[in-house]
């Protein structure tokens, strides 16, 4: 299963800030930015994604929209690039959400 957070933040002032720490913790979280403002994390099941959507909740900014979608790895499989191809790291993970390193 994956999870897919899209961020919107407004361009009012004072919001920066509460936006790039909002990143930084999806990085140090496990997150992968995959576009803009798009970023996906590989969960085992949706014990694991109810977890990681109330550390969500926990580092909200507060401000603008942040949509939350979860997805299986069956529909996540079924995406078609119209152009480009996936980056490096979602090459290596690819359909298996368990990575032996």
């Amino acid at each position: 299963m994956r999870i897919i957070v899209m961020l919107d933040p407004p361009n009012t002032r004072g919001t920066k800030t509460a936006y790039s720490e909002f990143r930084k913790f999806l990085v140090s979280d496990g997150y992968i930015r995959i576009g803009v403002e798009l970023y996906m994390r590989v969960v085992v099941n949706r014990n694991g994604a109810e977890k990681h959507l109330k550390r969500l909740e926990k580092y909200n900014p507060g401000t603008g929209t942040i949509r939350v979608f979860k997805m299986t790895e069956k529909q996540f499989s079924s995406m078609t690039f119209l152009t480009g191809t996936p980056n490096q790291q979602e090459q290596i993970v690819g359909a298996n959400c368990h990575i032996v390193l």
